[in-house]
C-alpha cells in the first residue's frame, strides 16, 4: 500500500499506458469482473485482485483506479454501501491526482447510483452531475458514461418523485442511442428505468413496451445479460398482473422465482412470491396463494421489512376471510397492525380495519365489526381528503400552464407584429438620424461655449457655498465648547439663584445659536443645490400628530393651549419626512416664540385633492398687509426688536417650494396670525430620482376598485421577523411608530408601562420603543422592572420623549435603557437605532451559543441574566443525560412556559429550545469522545441519545465529521 502511494503521488506523465499483449491482457480481466460481478461475486473478487496486481506491477495507475472502481462496484453488490463509497472515492482522489477524467466520471457516476440505494438523494444528483461534467473532459468513445451517467441519475430523480425530469433524461439516452447505438446494457437499463418510471405512473402499456426493448437488449449479453433479463421479467410479471393477463403473469414471474432462488436473492425471491400469491388468490388457487404470501411474510418478518410484512399480512387476513377462517384472519390483521405501527401507511391501516371488520362480523362479534368499520372509514376520508387537496393542486398546474401557453402565443404575434412596424420605420430613422447629426453638431458648439460660462459662475457659487457651510460648521465646536461646561455648573448644588439663572439664560441662548447654525447650513445646502429630496410613502397626519406632541412640553412651559385638529385617515402619501419635520419645526417654533402666555396655538391638517394643507394658527401678534410677503425674505425682521434673525420662515418657504409646495400667512387684527403650507402627496408629482431608494413600493394588481386598498395593506412577514413591542399612551404615536416598522417587524402595542410589562413577559420581543411620561406606569418605571426581570432582562430598550434636559436622559441610561431619542424623531434614525442594537444583540448571540453558560468576566451580562444562566446550568446538569428530557419538561423545570423558554434562548443564543438542547449533549458528547473512556454508541446514550445512528448524524451536522472520523483525527 506504501509503494501504491507513492506511485500516485508522482506525476500524470510517469501513468504508462498499456499496447500489445498487457492491453488484451487487462481488457479480459474487466470482462472477466463484469461477466460474473453479479451471478459469482466472489469469482470478481479474484479477477479484480489480479488485475491490481498486474497494474501495479506494470505502472499502469489508471488500471489502478479501475481496480478500485471494480472494489467499489462489488462491495455494491453484495449490499455495503459504505465500503463501496470508500473505494469509490479514493478511486476519484486517484484519478484527479493523475487527471484521468476517465476515472473520475465513472467514479462519480458509481457514487451516484451507491447514494440513491441508501436514500442519500441529494448526493447521489450531484454526483451524478459532476460525472456528466468530466465526460465532456475526454473523448467518451461510443457515450457510455455519459449514457450510464444519465440513467443514474434518472433513477435518483425517480426517487425524489420526479419523474418527468426522470423521463427526459432516459429519452436523451434513447436520443444518443438512435443516432449510433450504444453498449447494450446501457441502452437496455435505460429502456429499463423507464419502464420502472411508467409502471410508478400506473401507465402498463408503455411499461411493457420499455420492458421487452429493454430484454431485447439484455439478450444480446452473452453470461452477464441473464441477470438483467430477470430483473426485467420481474416487472414485467407485474405490469402484466396489473393489466389482468393473470396466466401470462404466473407463468413468467415463476420461471423467473427459480431463477432467483437459485442465486439466493432473498429480497427479489419475497417480493415474486407476494405477486405469485396475488395472482393466486385471483385465480382462485387459495392455497397455492396462502404458501406464496407466507414465504414472503417469513423473511420480510426476518429483515425487519415491516411495511412488506405489513402488506404481506393484510393478504394472509383477506385470504383467510375468503377461506372462512375469521379467527385466523383476526391474527393476521393484527399483526399487520403492529408492523405497520411505526409506519403510519394510512392505506395499509385503513383496509386493515376495514378487513377486521368482516372478520368480526363472520364470528357474529358485531360491536368489534362497527368500532373497526368506523375507524376504516374515518381513515378512508382523510385519504380522500388528502387525495381532493392533491387533485385540486394538479388541476391549478393544468391550469397555469394553459394560461402560460396562451400568453406566449399571445406575445409571440405582438412580436412579430412589432417585427414588421420596426421594418417599415428603419427608413424613416435613418431620414431623422441625419437631421439630428446636423443638428447635434451646431448644438454642440453654442453648449461649449455656455459651458465655460457656466463652469466659472458654478466655481464662484461654490466657493461661497463652501465658505459659508464651514464657517457654519467652525461655529459648532466652539458652541459645544460652551455649553459643556454650562450644563456641568448648573449640575452644582452651590450655585446661588442669580448664578443658576444667569447660567440658565446662557444654555438657552446657547442652544438658540445651535438652532440658528443648522438654519445656516441648511441654507447653505439649498443654495449648493445639495439638498435633495427623499420621498418616502407614510401616512401624513399620523406623521403631523407624532410630530407635533413634542411641542406640548414647550407650551406647557408657557403655559399656551394646543390644539390639533388633523382629520385622520388611514391614506398612504408620499412626501419627504425630514423636509417636512424642517417645515413643522420652524413653524411651531415661531408660534410659540410670538404666542403670548395663556395664548392658544391650534395646528390644522386637511386634504385638498392630492394635495395636504397644513396650517398653524397662533394668537397675540398681528402681521400688517404689507410686510406679509416680505416676512419670507431671508433676514427680513418686521420690527428690530423681536426676537430672531430671519432665516427660519426664508427657509421654510424655500423647502416648501422644493417639495413642489407652496406658503403664505394670514393675519387678522383682532390678534391672530395663521401660516399655511399646501404640500403635494403624489408619487407621480415628484421625479422618479427623488423617490427614497429605500421606500419599500407596494406592487399592486390590476383588479377591481374594492380589491385595492386591502392588497396594499396586506404584509406578509417572514417567520423570523424580529419582535417588536411599542408603548405609549397617544394613540396616534403608537400608530406612527407601528407603520415605520410594520413592513420587517411583527409589532406589538401597549398604552402604559404596566400593560407593556404584562405583553413583555409573554411575547419576549426582540426590542421596545418606549415613552417616558405616562399614567399608571411610566417609561423609567417599566425599563427598571423590565431588566431586573430574567426572562426579558436581554431586551434592549428605547426612550422615547419631548424632554430634553440631560437629566432627564442621565435618568433613563442609569436604569439601563439603551437609547433615548427626543421628539420629533425622524423615522430613519429611530429605525436604524432599532436595528442597530438588534443587531449588537446577534452579536452577543453568538459569544453565549459557545459554552453552556457566560461568565460575567466574558461579556457583560445583566444580573437577571446571570440568575437565569445559572438556573439553566443547573437545570442541564441535573438532566442533559436523561433521553426523555423533552422540551416541556426543559420548560417546567426553568418555571416558564415552553415559548418564553424559546424566546429568551433564541435571543441570548439565537437557537431555538430544542437546537439549544442538542447542542449542549453534543457538546458534552464531545468531551466524552476526548476521553476516550468509552464507544461511541455508549458516548450516544450517555448524553441523552437513544438512536446510536441519530447520534453520528446530529454529531456529523454540527462538528462536520462522523463521531468515528473525530476520533481517528
Amino acid at each position: 500500500m506504501l509503494i501504491a502511494a507513492t506511485a500516485f503521488g508522482q506525476n500524470a506523465s510517469l501513468d504508462k499506458k498499456p499496447t500489445g499483449k498487457d492491453s488484451i491482457a487487462l481488457a479480459n480481466y474487466r470482462t472477466k469482473v463484469s461477466q460474473s460481478i453479479n451471478a459469482n461475486p466472489d469469482s470478481a473478487l479474484i479477477y479484480i485482485k489480479q488485475l491490481k496486481n498486474f497494474s501495479f506491477e506494470r505502472n499502469y495507475l489508471s488500471s489502478l483506479t479501475d481496480a478500485d472502481y471494480l472494489y467499489a462496484h462489488y462491495f455494491r453488490r453484495i449490499q455495503k454501501p459504505d465500503s463501496a463509497i470508500f473505494y469509490f472515492k479514493k478511486q476519484i482522489a486517484a484519478s484527479k491526482r493523475i487527471n484521468y477524467f476517465r476515472g473520475m466520471a465513472q467514479g462519480y457516476n458509481g457514487l451516484c447510483r451507491t447514494y440513491y440505494l441508501i436514500g442519500e438523494i441529494e448526493n447521489s444528483i450531484t454526483a451524478g452531475n459532476n460525472a456528466i461534467e468530466y465526460t465532456k473532459k475526454f473523448d467518451d468513445t461510443g457515450n457510455i458514461i455519459l449514457a450510464d451517467s444519465q440513467n443514474a441519475l434518472a433513477i435518483a430523480y425517480s426517487r425524489q418523485n420526479k419523474m418527468e425530469e426522470a423521463i427526459e433524461r432516459l429519452l436523451f439516452v434513447d436520443s444518443i442511442h438512435k443516432k449510433e447505438p450504444i453498449r447494450e446494457d446501457i441502452i437496455a437499463a435505460a429502456y429499463q428505468s423507464l419502464g420502472n418510471v411508467y409502471l410508478e405512473l400506473k401507465d402498463y402499456n408503455a411499461a411493457e413496451e420499455y420492458y421487452l426493448k429493454a430484454n431485447k437488449e439484455f439478450e444480446k449479453i452473452p453470461g452477464a445479460g441473464t441477470f438483467y433479463f430477470n430483473t426485467t421479467n420481474v416487472f414485467l410479471g407485474q405490469v402484466y398482473y396489473h393489466k389482468g393477463q393473470l396466466e401470462k403473469a404466473d407463468k413468467l414471474l415463476s420461471k423467473t422465482l427459480f431463477f432467483y432462488e437459485g442465486i439466493k436473492e432473498e429480497r427479489t425471491v419475497a417480493e415474486i412470491n407476494n405477486y405469485l400469491g396475488l395472482i393466486n388468490f385471483e385465480k382462485g388457487n387459495l392455497e397455492k396463494a396462502e404458501t406464496y404470501f407466507q414465504n414472503a411474510l417469513n423473511f420480510q418478518k426476518k429483515n425487519d421489512y415491516n411495511l412488506e410484512a405489513g402488506q404481506s399480512a393484510l393478504q394472509l387476513g383477506k385470504l383467510n376471510i375468503k377461506k372462512g377462517k375469521p379467527a385466523d384472519a383476526i391474527t393476521f390483521l393484527e399483526s399487520a397492525l403492529n408492523f405497520n405501527r411505526e409506519i403510519k401507511n394510512g392505506t395499509l391501516t385503513q383496509n386493515a380495519h376495514s378487513l377486521l371488520a368482516e372478520a368480526y362480523a363472520l364470528q357474529g362479534n358485531f360491536r368489534a365489526a362497527f368500532s373497526n368499520s368506523q375507524i376504516a372509514k374515518k381513515i378512508n376520508d382523510s385519504i380522500q381528503q388528502a387525495q381532493s387537496a392533491e387533485k385540486i393542486k394538479e388541476i391549478e398546474g393544468i391550469y397555469q400552464t394553459e394560461s402560460r401557453d396562451k400568453e406566449i402565443a399571445l406575445l409571440t404575434t405582438k412580436n412579430e407584429l412589432a417585427e414588421q412596424q420596426k421594418k417599415n420605420q428603419r427608413n424613416m430613422i435613418w431620414g431623422i438620424l441625419a437631421i439630428i447629426t446636423i443638428a447635434g453638431v451646431f448644438v454642440y458648439f453654442q453648449f461649449r461655449n455656455r459651458q465655460k460660462t457656466t463652469k466659472k459662475l458654478q466655481e464662484l457659487d461654490t466657493a461661497k457655498s463652501t465658505f459659508f457651510a464651514n464657517i457654519s460648521h467652525e461655529f459648532r465646536t466652539p458652541l459645544t465648547l460652551i455649553k459643556g461646561p454650562i450644563e456641568d455648573h448648573l449640575n452644582s448644588e452651590k450655585l446661588s439663584p442669580t448664578e443658576r439663572k444667569n447660567f440658565k439664560a446662557a444654555l438657552r441662548n446657547t442652544q438658540r445659536l445651535k438652532d440658528l447654525v443648522d438654519q445656516l447650513l441648511a441654507l447653505a445646502r439649498l443654495e449648493s443645490g445639495n439638498l435633495r429630496l427623499n420621498i418616502q410613502q407614510a401616512n401624513m397626519p399620523n406623521f403631523i400628530i407624532a410630530q407635533a406632541e413634542a411641542f406640548s412640553f414647550s407650551c406647557d412651559e408657557k403655559n399656551i393651549a394646543l390644539n390639533i385638529e388633523v382629520e385622520k385617515d388611514e391614506i398612504e402619501d408620499w412626501f419627504d419626512q425630514d423636509v417636512l419635520e424642517k417645515i413643522l419645526y420652524n413653524l411651531m417654533g415661531n408660534a410659540i416664540k410670538y404666542t403670548p402666555e395663556k395664548g392658544s396655538i391650534t395646528l390644522k391638517g386637511e386634504r385638498q385633492d392630492k394635495k395636504f394643507k397644513i396650517s398653524v394658527i397662533n394668537s397675540g401678534n398681528y402681521i400688517p398687509l404689507n410686510l406679509q410677503q416680505k416676512i419670507f425674505t431671508r433676514f427680513y425682521q418686521t420690527d428690530s426688536k423681536n426676537p430672531g434673525t430671519g432665516i427660519g420662515l426664508a427657509l421654510t418657504k424655500d423647502l416648501a417650494e422644493i417639495h413642489k409646495g407652496n406658503i403664505s400667512v394670514k393675519s387678522e387684527e383682532n390678534g391672530t396670525t395663521e401660516f399655511s403650507v399646501i404640500l403635494p402627496v403624489n408619487k407621480n408629482s415628484f421625479e422618479e430620482a427623488q423617490i427614497f431608494s429605500q421606500s419599500t413600493e407596494k406592487e399592486s394588481i390590476p383588479l377591481q376598485a374594492i380589491s385595492e386598498k386591502f392588497i396594499e395593506k396586506e404584509i406578509v412577514l417572514p417567520e423570523d421577523a424580529p419582535v417588536i413591542l411599542v408603548i405609549d399612551d397617544n394613540k396616534d404615536i403608537r400608530d406612527y411608530v407601528h407603520s415605520i416598522f410594520e413592513n420587517s417587524y411583527s409589532v406589538h402595542t401597549a398604552a402604559n408601562g404596566k400593560e407593556g410589562f404584562e405583553i413583555a413577559i409573554e411575547t419576549i420581543p426582540d426590542i421596545v420603543i418606549s415613552d417616558v411620561m405616562m399614567p399608571e406606569e411610566d417609561g423609567f418605571t417599566f425599563t427598571k422592572h423590565l431588566k431586573e426581570h430574567q426572562l426579558t432582562s436581554h431586551i434592549p430598550v428605547i426612550l422615547l420623549t419631548a424632554k430634553t434636559q440631560i437629566t432627564s436622559k442621565l435618568e433613563g441610561m442609569g436604569i439601563g435603557a439603551d437609547a433615548y431619542i427626543t421628539k420629533p424623531f425622524n423615522s430613519q434614525l429611530l429605525k436604524a437605532t432599532a436595528e442597530n442594537l438588534i443587531e449588537n444583540r446577534r452579536k452577543l448571540q453568538q459569544r453565549f451559543a459557545q459554552e453552556v453558560v457566560l461568565t460575567q468576566k466574558d461579556i457583560s451580562i445583566s444580573s437577571a441574566d446571570e440568575q437565569f444562566l445559572e438556573r439553566l446550568q443547573k437545570v442541564l446538569d441535573a438532566n442533559i443525560t436523561d433521553s426523555d428530557f423533552s422540551i416541556e419538561n426543559f420548560g417546567s423545570e426553568m418555571g416558564v412556559s415552553r415559548m418564553q423558554l424559546h424566546r429568551k434562548l433564541k435571543a441570548m443564543t439565537g437557537q431555538s429550545a430544542s437546537e439549544f438542547l442538542r447542542t449542549q449533549r453534543l457538546k458534552l458528547a464531545l468531551k466524552l469522545l476526548q476521553e476516550k473512556k468509552i464507544s461511541i454508541s455508549e458516548v450516544g446514550y450517555t448524553v441523552g441519545f437513544n438512536d446510536p445512528s441519530y447520534f453520528a448524524k446530529c454529531f456529523k451536522q454540527e462538528f462536520g465529521s462522523s463521531p468515528s472520523e473525530y476520533i481517528s483525527k
